[in-house]
């Protein structure tokens, strides 16, 4: 995979002979008229072309940090019992790691994938953008090319046509859509359903979520073939911890080591902030004690990640129901 004209990604040596139907404004924009590739509406063919001069390209601009999976960062930490669980999973059709912000799916699934063995992965980082159903499909196509799938033009961004080719594949390929709540469009989620029914047994999905994800879960769930990974399983123990911290270059009393991830539930992110936190503090128990403080590293992510990604409805309700210690489904219907 080469990079292409303005940033398009062009995926080399996929179909000898196709070429998009040209549009009047001269190709897909950020292209240069007669730009060589698929385009995911008509196709024509040149009989001129010789295959080792034809690339393959999408009418959406690709990211190729989108269709990659992500570098493992220096401080990640090797978490063997996830590993396992998610080569579990991906060894059935769909596996979900399910989890709020932080808690450690993405760094989770890259480490499974640069360990995946004989598995072929394709990587898709989703965000809002890709609601739109050409961009979605375009970056999924990309994928699976780039994982070893051959993709003839007429299935380019075709779900329907998609299915049987990723059906008849002699070996599955996996497909990891990182960040899978940001796709919120129904067709696009009913499209998916159906690819993943109709494209088994060449077809297997991981997905990783912040809430469940509008599939047919529970009849996966009821056939067995359903693997949920979910926060409790994502949370360090003490013992990944101390590893991590030591990853940092920071040495904690076992005590004090149990406080931290206890105070944070085992939260990735929280113990990665508390550990930057900690560096070269010359009082731990102080860092410790205001973890949870209203002007902490942490509060800040909440804010960020969480908060100011709810509706403002979601946020007063919140605010109005904060003081409460228990809350019920009636109460906060009044509360609105």
């Amino acid at each position: 995979m080469s990079a292409g004209h303005a940033g398009v990604i062009i995926l080399s040596r996929m179909i000898p002979g196709y070429f998009p139907a040209p549009d009047q404004a001269g190709g897909p924009a950020g292209t240069s008229p007669g730009a060589p590739g698929i385009s995911l509406g008509r196709l024509t063919t040149s009989p001129s072309a010789r295959p080792e001069d034809v690339a393959v390209t999408l009418d959406y601009p690709l990211l190729e940090s989108k269709i990659t999976v992500p570098a493992l960062p220096g401080w990640a930490i090797s978490r063997p019992r996830l590993t396992r669980r998610i080569a579990r999973g991906a060894a059935g059709p769909v596996t979900l790691v399910t989890g709020p912000p932080g808690a450690g799916k993405t760094t989770a699934l890259a480490s499974w994938a640069a360990t995946a063995g004989p598995e072929r992965v394709a990587w898709v980082t989703l965000d809002d953008y890709d609601n739109q159903p050409g961009s979605f499909w375009a970056n999924v196509t990309a994928a699976l090319h780039r994982a070893g799938v051959t993709v003839p033009g007429g299935a380019a961004g075709d779900p329907g046509r998609l299915a049987p080719v990723l059906a008849a594949q002699p070996l599955p390929v996996v497909l990891v859509l990182d960040d899978l709540q940001e796709i919120t469009a129904p067709r696009l989620l009913a499209e998916l359903a159906s690819m993943l029914g109709s494209a088994r047994p060449g077809l297997r999905l991981i997905a990783a979520v912040r809430k469940d994800p509008l599939l047919p879960l529970r009849d996966y769930r009821a056939a067995g073939e359903l693997t949920e990974i979910r926060a409790a399983e994502l949370s360090f123990t003490v013992p990944e911890a101390a590893k991590l911290m030591t990853q940092h270059g920071i040495t904690l009393p076992a005590e004090e080591l149990g406080l931290i991830t206890r105070r944070v539930a085992g939260w990735a992110a929280g113990l990665r902030l508390a550990a930057l936190s900690l560096d070269n503090h010359p009082d731990p128990a102080l860092v410790i004690k205001n973890l949870t403080a209203e002007d902490s590293a942490i509060t800040s992510y909440l804010v960020a990640e969480v908060l100011d990604a709810q509706p403002a409805a979601a946020r007063e309700l919140m605010l109005r129901t904060s003081i409460l210690e228990r809350v019920s489904a009636g109460l906060a219907g009044e509360g609105r």
